[in-house]
């Protein structure tokens, strides 16, 4: 809490620019009475009479220059006026030192020889300068990690936007097609109806209580596979054959809802149910501590071998953005469509190396 408010306080742009200021001012009394082997409190003396003049000038550059000209793209603009106001205030800054602080707080024997030279003038330029030099790097810098933090922000925001569209797509797109899974036993008054409504209940469950959630674990998911895989099973009945292989060493492993979901429901919606003979599936789900590998496969209908081109749907399209979105660079998806067989291969990484390459 203390923390947090003197961060807050510091944070202002008043006491920012008093910091600034002071700093400037002691520094550079240290720097020339080191130099200068002269005692400290003249020179903070000298600082504290020409203080004005820096803040005046820096002020001028910095919030009337810099966006006028200089952001604008009138570079000579700028440059000229720059050149004009340097050349102006580092004269003044001589006379301010010769009328002023050598004539109110320095003994008469200690004036310097001479009040004017090519040297003095190129010292009196450099100070002038350094201020608004400083002043500027320090702001502008703030202004950029500024504008990171709401770009970053702004994106993190976008990104969350668009996992929820994609939910709110995947979804109804769920729910289509288990009621018409239903609607098929109705109309043969099958006796299955009942267990099918409760397996139903328990993956509707599942949509409304658990997808609100960034991720569930594993288990959680391969069962509403599995309950999916029954409900198909129930309306193929001897037909179709379903091989799930599951290797899951973590049970702590967690990835986003219906993640997987889609590519099995496409194996039963793209492979078995236009195909009259006698489709198969083969799932496998491996697991370790920092990576998970999914692999599906279907017939695909002797009708539809002989055309290779991979025609992509609503589920496996939202799958594709969601992994970009959250495993940026940490997975690799493999579609291929060859043999009278399609087969999808995912692997996700999370560990903090990228994924350059994957055998299938």
């Amino acid at each position: 809490m203390l923390i947090n408010s003197l961060y807050q306080f510091f944070n202002k742009r008043p006491v920012v620019h008093l910091m600034f200021w002071t700093l400037f001012v002691l520094i550079g009394s240290f720097i020339f009475s080191y130099q200068q082997n002269f005692p400290y409190f003249f020179f903070l003396i000298n600082f504290l009479v020409h203080l004005p003049i820096f803040i005046l000038f820096t002020y001028g550059v910095v919030y009337f220059l810099v966006p006028t000209f200089l952001l604008n793209r009138r570079y000579w603009q700028f440059f000229l006026s720059l050149l004009f106001s340097v050349v102006v205030v580092a004269f003044l800054r001589i006379l301010i030192g010769r009328y002023i602080y050598y004539a109110l707080f320095i003994p008469k024997i200690l004036h310097p020889s001479e009040w004017f030279s090519a040297d003095i003038f190129l010292l009196n330029l450099i100070w002038v300068l350094a201020p608004a030099i400083l002043f500027s790097m320090f702001k502008y810098y703030k202004n950029w990690v500024n504008s990171q933090a709401l770009a970053n922000e702004s994106e993190r925001k976008h990104l969350a936007a668009e996992l929820q569209l994609l939910k709110a797509q995947l979804n109804p797109h769920f729910l289509f097609n288990t009621f018409n899974n239903l609607y098929v036993l109705a109309l043969q008054k099958s006796d299955k109806t009942p267990m099918v409504i409760s397996k139903m209940s328990d993956l509707f469950y599942y949509i409304i209580y658990e997808c609100n959630a960034v991720e569930v674990p594993v288990s959680k998911e391969i069962k509403l596979i599995e309950d999916y895989i029954l409900l198909e099973e129930l309306r193929y009945s001897n037909r179709l054959s379903v091989i799930f292989e599951k290797d899951i060493d973590s049970v702590d492993y967690r990835i986003p809802p219906m993640l997987l979901y889609s590519f099995v429901e496409n194996c039963f919606k793209h492979g078995s149910s236009p195909d009259p003979t006698r489709p198969w599936i083969k799932l496998l789900v491996r697991i370790r501590k920092n990576y998970l590998e999914f692999e599906a496969s279907n017939s695909i209908p002797p009708s539809n071998c002989q055309n290779d081109q991979i025609i992509e749907g609503i589920g496996i399209s939202n799958i594709k953005r969601r992994l970009e979105l959250i495993y940026p660079k940490k997975h690799q998806l493999i579609i291929r469509k060859e043999n009278c067989k399609f087969f999808v291969r995912l692997v996700i990484q999370k560990k903090s190396t990228e994924i350059t390459d994957v055998n299938a």
